[in-house]
């Protein structure tokens, strides 16, 4: 998205001749009213700086801060354990901000989760309030037995002033706890401006605190360039879905060094047998599937194969937190293509039946670069 130069163009209705032929520098008015908040990726490094490390949750309070009185806020969480996002989210309250929260109620009793009911309340009619879903159970879903609202998602009705960022929905793989910076690899992709998405995920959000119970709430559009799915899905798998809308062959100009298609996969969990056995299909068709993962009842089976790396990335309390797919090259009859799918969704059977969940398609080169970037770090990482 292109930074508004609100001061720029003011300068230069003055001086209309003059700003024609001259063009702002550093430090001008120009850099001053760039927008707090752009459409694109954000990538944390917890082995980096404390900058990188904290990118992720930085880019999130950043947002919050940004929200002027009047403004409207929306967080469906898993888990607020770290105090810096309460804070946030209190400083915007008390400025005037509406600030409402849905939030699973396994960490709903941690200091910062106590402190943000005490601080928003949980009367509903007021301005800004907490929900906590129903105990032993997530908001939506009824299956399984251990339920959850695993949900990581903000919504801005505005950020900055107006007509900078508009409809802004944030959807990240990050939980708000302090592990999720100084141990966990992470990511949040943030949309600006898609009215479309920012009204459906405004409306799971009000499912969520109605507790509008369903095994099957599935819901899916695709709005402009984005595309969202919303758990739990009772029958069928999405991601093997979207594994099996890949062909291997038919690009000219993306994939492999022959134009076969890769398909890259970043997995905190990677436990559902089907997605593993779509994924070993792929490789056995030609395409160059690279997967990084945490944990994996399925990762014996996959080893070993022809077109398949595998790597693990959890030592020493480092690991990989991030839920993403990326596919390069020729999906749904579409080559040379780039596509990222990434949210709260796991690749196991909980967040497929049991949770609340999102799961975000981005198209575009330009996402799906950023991720890629990432993934080759996270590779890096992996153990062989």
């Amino acid at each position: 998205m292109i930074p508004i130069l609100g001061a720029h163009r003011r300068l230069c209705a003055a001086l209309l001749l003059a700003c024609a032929a001259v063009l702002p520098g550093p430090g001008t008015a120009a850099a001053a009213d760039a927008a707090p908040i752009t459409t694109g990726a954000v990538f944390n490094n917890p082995k980096g700086t404390s900058a990188e490390q904290n990118a992720v949750k930085n880019h999130i309070i950043g947002a919050i801060g940004n929200t002027q009185s009047g403004r409207l806020i929306r967080a469906a969480l898993y888990a607020v354990t770290d105090q810096g996002y309460t804070d946030a989210l209190l400083a915007a309250h008390a400025r005037g901000v509406g600030v409402r929260v849905v939030l699973d109620a396994s960490y709903s009793d941690s200091a910062a989760a106590r402190s943000l009911i005490a601080g928003l309340g949980t009367d509903e009619s007021a301005g800004s309030w907490v929900h906590v879903c129903a105990t032993g159970g997530a908001c939506v879903a009824t299956g399984g037995t251990n339920a959850i609202n695993h949900n990581k998602f903000f919504t801005f009705s505005r950020v900055g002033d107006a007509g900078v960022a508009e409809d802004v929905v944030i959807q990240t793989s990050a939980n708000q706890t302090p592990v999720n910076v100084a141990k966990y690899w992470n990511n949040a992709y943030t949309r600006v401006g898609n009215t479309e998405l920012y009204t459906a995920y405004a409306g799971y959000f009000d499912d969520l605190v109605a507790e509008r119970k369903s095994d099957d709430y599935y819901t899916s559009a695709k709005v402009g360039t984005e595309k969202y799915y919303f758990f739990p899905q009772r029958t069928g798998d999405i991601v093997v879905d979207i594994l099996r809308n890949v062909s291997c062959t038919g690009n000219t100009t993306v994939g492999t060094g022959t134009h076969k298609s890769i398909v890259r996969v970043a997995a905190f969990a990677l436990h559902r047998d089907e997605v593993a056995d779509a994924l070993a299909s792929l490789a056995a068709q030609g395409c160059s599937v690279q997967v990084v993962y945490a944990n994996s009842n399925d990762a014996a089976g996959l080893g070993g194969r022809a077109n398949l790396t595998l790597r693990q990335l959890n030592a020493d309390g480092y690991l990989v937190h991030s839920k993403y797919l990326l596919v390069e090259g020729n999906y749904a009859g579409h080559p040379d293509t780039k596509w990222t799918f990434t949210g709260s969704h796991n690749l196991d059977y909980s967040s497929l039946r049991d949770n609340d969940e999102a799961l975000l398609r981005v198209e575009g080169a330009t996402t799906h670069d950023a991720y890629a970037r990432n993934f080759a770090a996270l590779l890096a990482q992996a153990a062989g």
